[in-house]
């Protein structure tokens, strides 16, 4: 089977994805948003590739596009992992979600068509939605009219002054944990379950109907320095969930991968103010209350992009994002603003060879350690 190739565009992703799997013997369905279109006005789907017996006791679930703009990555590690032939153990079966955001991934953006961030949207909306008690720090802050250099100037003063008013943990709390109440912010949770969520729920969870335990990979981009593989396991260190998958993946590499300057900040503030920055509604969070019959293990794991100096470029390329939407509420994919587009698939897709190949080299290896340590269970 040929090698993959990691495809920077939805379509081209898609269509490997889909070829692949195939080739190696998946049963696929399609779940299409039709609610959206694509830039092209494609049809935007979720793929769900099945392989194994469907009464497996043990199934390895690995998801893709979780955050739209991220999905290439997630996808090339899929496709490269089928590429190489798919053989399982006894007893065991893997589940591929491709592009859970495909609104996002096509469009090159982090959130869904309704500004939701789909990884703080896996909650139980039937009880009350958590307060994130830090956010109204940035709530004006956020709401800017352009993007010129002025604007942007004045929004990263006031993130020094924020910085210095409350410490980082404390913004980064109130930047990216999670919100359920302004639907024009950052972070923004949802009312209620977006498409993705509903594509997990209802169509890839039964499939783990027998399973008695599960193994979770959730690709993303973003998180930890550049060039490293990040690990944010399913539950905190010193849980049996976390020690299972230390075990999978290695100690050293779960525990001690590399911060950026920035994540390394907050996590010396948190250690200082004793404030855990807990990011409600991601998935890898909602599985154990989702299976309550099954013994997770897994992680989001991240390919870090953040280089020094980095910070700027990142602020300007959320606020850009902010205003495309509320402000100037116009066609995203116009001429002028094709250097927002750029920046943002560079801050979270590197056009950078050695990267990718990073990416295309250990996304499989990451799934085989998963679906060998799931077999042993």
């Amino acid at each position: 089977m040929a090698a993959a190739r990691y495809e920077i565009e939805y379509r081209a992703a898609r269509a490997q994805f889909g070829l692949l799997a195939r080739k190696a013997g998946a049963v696929v369905e399609h779940y299409e948003n039709s609610a959206a279109r694509g830039p092209y006005g494609e049809a935007l789907v979720t793929d769900v590739a099945w392989f194994g017996p469907r009464d497996a006791r043990r199934v390895f679930l690995c998801s893709s596009g979780m955050h739209g703009l991220e999905g290439s990555a997630g996808s090339a590690a899929q496709c490269a992992w089928m590429a190489r032939g798919v053989t399982l153990p006894a007893g065991v079966a893997v589940c591929l979600v491709h592009a859970l955001n495909a609104w996002g991934f096509a469009h090159i953006a982090r959130c869904t068509e309704n500004n939701v961030d789909l990884n703080r949207n896996f909650m139980d909306f039937g009880r009350a939605l958590p307060a994130n008690p830090h956010y109204h720090h940035i709530r004006d802050v956020i709401r800017m009219t352009d993007v010129g250099p002025r604007s942007i100037g004045e929004l990263m003063a006031n993130h020094q002054r924020l910085t210095a008013a409350i410490g980082p943990a404390a913004l980064a709390y109130a930047v990216n944990a999670g919100q359920y109440a302004d639907a024009e912010g950052l972070a923004y949770g949802g009312t209620g379950p977006e498409f993705g969520h509903w594509v997990v729920r209802d169509h890839v969870l039964p499939k783990l109907a027998h399973a008695t335990h599960a193994g979770l990979i959730d690709w993303h981009t973003g998180v930890g320095a550049y060039g490293e593989v990040a690990f944010l396991p399913t539950q905190g260190v010193g849980t049996a969930a976390w020690d299972r998958a230390a075990a999978w993946w290695g100690r050293e590499r779960v525990a001690g991968w590399k911060r950026s300057s920035v994540e390394a900040a907050i996590e010396a503030d948190e250690a200082e103010s004793g404030l855990t920055v807990h990011k409600d509604g991601q998935l890898r969070f909602a599985l154990a209350r989702m299976l309550p019959h099954v013994e997770v293990t897994g992680a989001v794991i991240e390919f870090g992009t953040e280089k020094e100096g980095d910070f700027a470029k990142l602020a300007l390329m959320t606020m850009y994002e902010r205003w495309l939407r509320f402000v100037d509420r116009g066609d995203r994919h116009a001429p002028q603003h094709k250097a927002h587009l750029e920046t943002a698939l560079s801050c979270f897709a590197p056009d950078d060879a050695q990267w990718r190949a990073l990416v295309l080299g250990e996304g499989p290896v990451l799934i085989d350690r998963a679906i060998a340590g799931l077999a042993a269970a």
